[in-house]
């Protein structure tokens, strides 16, 4: 590995672990368990909750960050939710100040410590923060106390109540370092850059009860992982009471200069100091250009360029919550849905109604995306307004967060609010104050009345329109028909809900194409990535869920996941031809120029791989691939192998990210036959027809199987159902008080049948009961701080769900019983977390409830280990490909993962190189640096909120053999 990216990566890491928005401070943090207490007649500050003196002895406790959503008891609640704590003062105040910071409250909030009111807050996605030296108890404990309302509902999007993320207590210099704002310039034709760096500080010697101004003096230091390092000094006169900024500039010449792109997320490092002040603010930045060019679409090509080069983009919007940790973004959660997006092709889109935390920003720079960020100004809203203050107050303090962020291309100022009276002047006033704060970026508006001539897309930088339909095209023309100077981008697009379960699809292909060849439209987003939960009129599934995505709310893939990602391949076909036994012939058809969607391919190479049935590698190999540019001519790529007996071949896309984009696997055998873990039959509906009766089988999947189909029937097997991704079937409509035998089998393509017949013992013989209701089909257990979560199907005539935990297999008697109403999903809380290593395993079941309390069946026992404080399993190496002095580590993404560690050593050394790897669902890392000549040893260990597992076994890999060579 070069020592630079090495340098890079470590660094890197300490980066994140002191987080990049932390100044010249000391920072106590102030998450954990609050007191509690729902507030639903707005009695509260009547009632002096916010005094320290209230007694909170009959207060719940929750966790902060969280949502009170999450629990049971507040799972349906809306309004006022009061937060309690209270903390030391810190001993190192020494003329010093405190601020209190929080990341973000949903959404209406006042905040209050030690009786004194703070002030409010009226956005549920940004910071915000206060000065509190002089209200701190100089030696004894003060109370905080917040009092969060969740009665505002943005569109369709669930309303999570509560402190949604970290709260901080930040102790700094009187005089410090607020922010710096990072503004490059690139020159394409030399490429070279211009660094304009403007720092903004602040004089709080006030708090400390002196009115002196200062004269302060700091550093700014870049540095990047291609060795750059520049040290620019500075001087600023700070007024008392005040703030002030200074602008520095520098240059940096070509060999300097590398630019960030979607497939090159190149970042530099800003860190500011001041001189006699401990600590410095940190920033990353990327140099790149965006250009539009609104008059293109009347020659060949398209008209958005990143980096002088044209590109045809396409995206997902995302909504950034789930079931199980609402909207408080965990890390794991952050870059979990930031990987899928990116294997799935994502590479532009306005991403989300709401403004998101600067952690996950971050890894949007990381990973490479070009993003648009919006207020969360939506439909018929009265702060689509030109007076509007807390509409302006929203954008500031968005773009003030989010400036020097690369991943950011674009402002949007609303959301489908082209219906509101005001909305052609909001929308033009909004605009031209979004360009008062940032002149680098386009602003627009998101339209969905584009098809009227007099519209609001024709005020910005780029036109936004969201549409729906299984045909788009008309309408897409309508609108440029309208609008012809405007370059368009659909912010959103689709056809409709689709359904929870994973089998659910749609037709991709034909949906895109619609929009295909229109020189004046550059690309899409798709609405939605993923499922979410909403009291939005028209959701469809009873579990409260809005089946929108592409994955479900626990990100489990559907079908419709499979067709996007072929859709947005960034070629237009790849296809595995074998020839004999020992080579196969790859061809890659590259995109057309007016294709979607489409852009030059830097970088890129095929990897395949010969795998047993369980998914570990045997031969392998590398190709690199030449640019592929639109428009290029088809080209076609060898490999070769030697004779073996393997289960599979997968040829792979991979991106320079080490994203994984397109694949083709060719199967050689049939799947290893699925084992049945739990089978049933029971009633589902409430009267007594013969056919009134539904069996419910449960397998384990594995990596063999595409699909899996049950086959079934009264004395032989001579029904079988539809292929489905889940890992239950059902079958409806079977007979009442019948016995039937059924079984199992897994799907490939290996033969033309794909199918194999299930082994005698997998074959279960089911009786459906007369009485005895189904249970409710669970469809995701998730294990959490002390508990863990079910979901599950939700029909419409459900009124109330029951589980009973135990921690003896089998033995009820005294179970723990946990009872909700809420569909979809629900929390079980109590449970023993144990120790780091060690955690205790508690075993359940589950029912539903009907009306007149009819026979319900329990389910099957499950088992599950709450994972509070618990390190992570290791990964499981799937193996390597390893050729020249490159190496791909492939291995299988652990659940809640924030990143993994991977060590490697020459076979004649002693001594582990390290490699942190922060991507956390790719499962796969492209390493460089190696020595073709040597062999190397390999291990993985697995990092998440808690730690680091224990190291994966050991794999040995010898020097690359130049007879396996490809081309």
């Amino acid at each position: 590995m070069r020592p630079y990216i090495d340098r890079f990566i470590t660094n890197l890491l300490k980066i994140l672990l002191i987080c990049l928005s932390l100044t010249n401070a000391t920072a106590q943090s102030l998450n954990g368990t609050w007191a509690f207490r729902t507030d639903p007649n707005d009695v509260g500050e009547q009632q002096n909750w916010h005094k320290p003196e209230t007694n909170t002895a009959s207060w719940d406790s929750l966790p902060v960050p969280g949502n009170w959503d999450l629990r049971n008891e507040y799972a349906q609640y809306v309004g006022k939710g009061w937060y309690r704590r209270t903390f030391a003062t810190p001993a190192t105040l020494n003329n010093r100040v405190v601020r209190l910071l929080f990341e973000a409250v949903y959404h209406d909030c006042t905040v209050w410590l030690n009786g004194q009111k703070l002030g409010e807050n009226h956005s549920g996605f940004l910071p915000f923060e206060f000065e509190i030296t002089k209200l701190l108890n100089p030696s004894g404990t003060n109370t905080l106390v917040v009092c969060a309302d969740n009665s505002l509902t943005r569109g369709a999007i669930w309303n999570w109540g509560g402190i949604r993320r970290p709260v901080t207590l930040e102790v700094t210099e009187p005089v410090r370092v607020v922010r710096q704002h990072i503004t490059p310039t690139v020159d394409l034709a030399k490429r070279t850059a211009t660094v304009a760096i403007r720092v903004f500080v602040q004089n709080h010697r006030a708090a400390l009860g002196s009115v002196q101004a200062a004269e302060a003096t700091g550093t700014v230091q870049l540095s990047a992982p291609n060795n750059f390092t520049r040290s620019l000094p500075f001087r600023v006169s700070v007024p008392a009471s005040g703030s002030a900024s200074v602008l520095i500039q520098t240059t940096l010449t070509a060999q300097e200069t590398h630019l960030w792109h979607f497939d090159n997320p190149f970042l530099y490092t800003s860190a500011v100091t001041l001189a006699g002040a401990s600590g410095e603010k940190i920033n990353r930045f990327g140099l790149r250009k965006i250009e539009i060019d609104n008059a293109a679409y009347t020659r060949t090509s398209a008209r958005l360029k990143l980096n002088g080069e044209v590109i045809r983009p396409m995206g997902f919007n995302l909504v950034p919550d789930d079931r199980t940790t609402g909207n408080t973004l965990p890390t794991w959660r952050i870059k979990e849905d930031i990987d899928l997006l990116k294997g799935l092709g994502c590479t532009m889109t306005r991403l989300s109604h709401l403004c998101l935390p600067d952690e996950m920003m971050d890894y949007l720079d990381e990973r490479g995306m070009l993003v648009i960020s919006e207020i969360p100004l939506w439909g018929y809203d009265p702060r689509a307004d030109p007076d509007s203050t807390v509409s302006k107050d929203w954008m500031t303090r968005l773009v003030t967060n989010q400036y020097n962020h690369p991943s950011v291309i674009g402002w949007s100022v609303g959301n489908e609010i082209g219906d509101y009276p005001t909305v052609m002047k909001y929308v033009e006033g909004a605009i031209a104050y979004t360009r008062t704060l940032d002149s680098t970026r386009l602003v627009s508006s998101v339209s969905h009345t584009a098809q009227f001539p007099t519209d609001i897309v024709d005020l910005g930088d780029i036109g936004l329109i969201n549409k729906y339909g299984k045909n788009l095209r008309p309408i897409t023309q309508k609108q440029h028909d309208l609008h012809p100077k405007q370059t368009l981008f659909y912010s959103e697009y689709g056809i409709g809900q689709l359904f929870e379960n994973l089998d659910a699809d749609l037709d991709a292909k034909t949906l895109i194409d619609s929009l295909r060849g229109l020189p004046y439209l550059i690309g899409g987003s798709l609405w939605t990535f993923n499922d979410y939960r909403s009291r939005f009129l028209g959701t469809k599934e009873g579990s409260g869920n809005r089946p929108w995505g592409v994955v479900d709310v626990y990100r489990q893939k559907k079908r419709a996941y499979y067709s996007f990602r072929r859709e947005h391949n960034p070629l237009r076909a790849m296809t595995v031809a074998p020839q004999g036994v020992t080579s196969a012939l790859v061809s890659l058809q590259p995109r057309g120029v007016l294709d979607l969607p489409a852009y030059p391919l830097h970088n890129y190479r095929l990897l395949w791989k010969r795998t047993d049935a369980t998914g570990k590698i045997g031969q392998s190999g590398l190709v690199s691939l030449l640019v592929i540019r639109p428009g290029d001519a088809p080209q076609t790529h060898s490999i070769n192998w030697k004779p073996d007996s393997s289960f599979a071949m997968t040829v792979e896309l991979l991106a320079p990210t080490s994203d994984a984009l397109a694949d083709t696997t060719i199967y050689y055998q049939k799947p290893t036959p699925p084992i049945i873990t739990y089978a049933m039959g029971g009633r589902i509906y409430y009267n007594a027809h013969s056919q009134g009766g539904m069996i419910r089988v449960h397998f384990q999947k594995n990596p063999s199987c595409v699909t899996y189909k049950a086959r079934y029937g009264e004395g032989s097997l001579t029904h079988e159902t539809a292929p489905t991704l889940n890992d239950y079937i059902e079958i409806p409509k079977v007979a009442l008080g019948k016995t039937y035998q059924v079984t199992v089998v897994g799907i490939n393509g290996a033969g033309g049948t794909a199918l194999r017949e299930s082994a005698p013992d997998n074959i279960r013989s089911v009786t459906v009961e007369k009485l005895g209701f189904a249970p409710p089909a669970i469809q995701h257990v998730e294990p959490a701080d002390g508990g863990f979560f079910i979901g599950y199907a939700s029909p419409d005539d459900d009124y109330a769900y029951r589980v009973q935990v135990t921690d003896t297999p089998g033995d009820y008697t005294k179970a723990k019983t946990v009872q909700s109403l809420t569909p979809g999903t629900l929390f079980v809380p109590g449970l023993t977390n144990r120790s780091a290593d060690a955690g205790k395993p508690y075993y359940f079941r589950f029912k539903r409830l009907k009306d007149n309390y009819f026979a319900i069946n329990w389910s099957e026992e499950r088992v599950v280990t709450p994972d509070g404080g618990q390190r992570p399993a290791p990964p499981v190496l799937q193996g390597i490909v390893q050729q020249s002095n490159e190496a791909v580590v492939c291995f299988n993404p652990v659940p809640k993962a924030t990143g993994y560690l991977l060590e490697y050593r020459r076979g004649n050394t002693n001594t582990w190189q390290q490699q942190s790897i922060p991507t956390v669902q790719t499962g796969r890392f492209i390493l460089t640096g190696l020595d073709s000549k040597q062999s190397y040893e390999y291990r993985m260990a697995t990092v998440n909120a808690h730690g680091q597992s224990d190291f994966s076994p050991t794999l040995t890999i010898n020097p690359y053999a130049p007879s396996r060579r490809n081309r």
